[in-house]
């Protein structure tokens, strides 16, 4: 029987990497997906608890889809539980656009935050994340796009480490409530390796700059762990971070 992958991600329907994760889970069981409407970045495990949600029935990129007004989370909880005839074996969130490392980034990212409500809902969960060059970065937060040479490498990055991941990880098989938070280096070489890690004590400082009487998100400043055994050192240095995360160690007894 095959596995029922349920995908969603904070980016939205039209990003790249997003499709690039559909093409690879196509191949690595039966996809559903559910899905924002519009951009959701930054908005954690954040939850719709005034207002309706809208879930659209639609196609994105060859594979059928719900497109819902709502977070991450929310998309998620409503597939879960009214959309779709089966619970899914594994929920994926991504392929996200910019790296999710260290604990402030988890604690803040959308594509965590789905995961986290899978695991809630007791399904195991993979979160991927793509580390991005500054400009590239930005250029897709003001344009919306890639130029094709970034789109390329990217796709290349997709196709090669998703499937790598997905045996490495074992990640058909699990069974726990746990996410693997999972990010990529921008590097494709071929001596990249999956090292499991640690989740840094990664923190931002301002999130905001002023223009004229408004504010706008403008994160610049990170304090990051230079400790080598956490997940943005080993992205930094080509390689691709496997940080198990387990809602459960939140509940340890206090001595």
């Amino acid at each position: 029987m095959a596995l029922r992958i349920l995908l969603t991600n904070d980016d939205s329907h039209d990003s790249p990497l997003f499709h690039f994760a559909i093409d690879a889970l196509k191949q690595l069981g039966e996809l559903q997906i559910a899905v924002p409407a519009s951009e959701q970045s930054w908005k954690g495990k954040a939850m719709t608890r005034f207002g309706n949600l809208y879930a659209e029935r639609t196609e994105i990129h060859g594979a059928p889809a719900w497109s819902i007004s709502g977070t991450p989370a929310d998309c998620v909880n409503l597939a879960v539980y009214n959309l779709l005839d089966e619970k899914p074996d594994l929920v994926v969130s991504g392929t996200n656009i910019g790296k999710n490392t260290g604990l402030s980034f988890m604690f803040s990212s959308g594509t965590v935050g789905a995961c986290l409500e899978a695991n809630i809902a007791g399904i195991p969960a993979l979160a991927l994340s793509q580390e991005l060059k500054p400009e590239q970065f930005f250029q897709w937060g003001e344009e919306r796009r890639f130029d094709e040479d970034t789109t390329a490498r990217l796709q290349n990055i997709s196709a090669r480490f998703i499937p790598q991941v997905w045996k490495t990880l074992d990640i058909a098989k699990m069974t726990d409530t746990v996410t693997w938070n999972v990010n990529f280096p921008l590097s494709d070489s071929v001596s990249t390796q999956i090292i499991k890690t640690r989740l840094g004590h990664t923190f931002y400082s301002g999130c905001f700059k002023q223009r004229g009487d408004q504010y706008y998100h403008d994160l610049r400043t990170v304090d990051v762990d230079p400790q080598p055994d956490t997940d943005e050192i080993v992205v930094q240095a080509g390689n691709i971070s496997a940080t198990l995360l387990n809602l459960k160690d939140f509940g340890q007894k206090i001595l």
